[in-house]
């Protein structure tokens, strides 16, 4: 991998082939140097270019016409949505420690109110850090959750959430302070070090993936050289990840023989599930009706199969069903 500096104004359709761009916003350049540390197995580029909060929207558009993935480092809050959002509806995800009191940059509600996310997972959030009423709100969109607790037990159960992301957010304050202490108010507990650089990855390798936004920093306090390497590791998995994916079409018959199919019965008057794994990824979809007689093509994990298998209904199976059905 290699990580070459680049000025905002190059990014076009004719700059010389990248695997991502990472744009630092403002005040946030030191990552650069941080980033020029890391090494990597693979032979790929990426490049950081810096640009300022009100030229942001256009280096993003720049980037979406060279269609090249955007890792925009962001400092201590988000961009407001009228820079960011995309045209077309969207999916997105977010991992943060749960719901903002702060009303600058709540993202969460930002998201759960726009009508243009049509999918959206919350990861890595703490239950006593979670507005009941934001929570209701989420899932009356039917939108996804996984609490830390949940993602700790096994972290690839993350994975099918983040597979179709095309907006990403990642709140830096999620981890603990001992991973990463950005000030004095930062929380006793939250996401290790290698968990966030884990589900980093996975975004990474998301099959729509266009942007990702971290944030996170204290600009009230110095930068500590300790949460800018955590930072610069988030964005080299996020780098892996997208250098890794595999472009997979489960749906697509001309792909067929790339895929196994696996079809469990619910007994005499439940519906058989049909399930999907890669030869190559070993990921896993399993297919839904619809209203219209269809099916959809939905990620679902090893686990939801072997649920399946032992006569239950996997929850995502059952949530999507109702979604489908609406």
């Amino acid at each position: 991998m290699i990580f070459q500096e680049i000025s905002a104004g190059a990014i076009s359709t004719q700059m010389p082939p990248c695997k991502a761009i990472v744009i630092n916003v403002g005040e946030t350049k030191n990552i650069g140097a941080e980033l020029q540390k890391l090494f990597s197995q693979q032979d790929y580029t990426v490049y950081i270019a810096n640009t300022t909060l009100s030229k942001l929207g256009k280096v993003l558009d720049r980037c979406r016409e060279a269609s090249v993935p955007a890792i925009v480092n962001c400092g201590a809050l988000p961009p407001e949505a009228v820079i960011w959002q995309p045209e077309e509806p969207f999916s997105a995800a977010l991992v943060s420690p749960g719901t903002s009191v702060d009303c600058k940059g709540n993202i969460l509600e930002e998201l759960l109110d726009n009508p243009a996310v049509h999918s959206f997972a919350h990861i890595g959030y703490q239950g006593y850090r979670y507005n009941p009423e934001t929570l209701h709100k989420l899932q009356k969109r039917y939108f996804e959750e996984m609490r830390l607790g949940v993602l700790r037990s096994d972290l690839t159960l993350c994975e099918p959430l983040v597979r179709n992301c095309g907006t990403a957010f990642i709140d830096m304050k999620a981890v603990r302070y001992s991973d990463y202490p950005y000030s004095n108010d930062a929380n006793p507990n939250g996401m290790y070090a290698e968990e966030i650089c884990t589900v980093a990855r996975y975004i990474g390798l998301s099959q729509n993936l266009k942007s990702v936004f971290i944030f996170g920093e204290d600009p009230d306090s110095k930068s500590l050289t300790i949460c800018n390497k955590l930072i610069a590791e988030t964005i080299w998995h996020i780098c892996e990840g997208i250098a890794s994916n595999i472009a997979e079409y489960p749906e697509d018959q001309q792909f067929e023989s790339c895929f196994q199919r696996k079809l469990v019965s619910m007994g005499e008057n439940g519906e058989s599930i049909s399930f999907i794994t890669s030869y190559a990824t070993r990921r896993w979809w399993m297919e839904v009706p619809s209203k219209d007689g269809s099916y959809a093509c939905i990620p679902c994990s090893i686990n939801d199969y072997k649920s399946a298998c032992s006569g239950e209904v996997p929850t995502r199976w059952l949530f999507f069903y109702q979604k489908q059905t609406l």
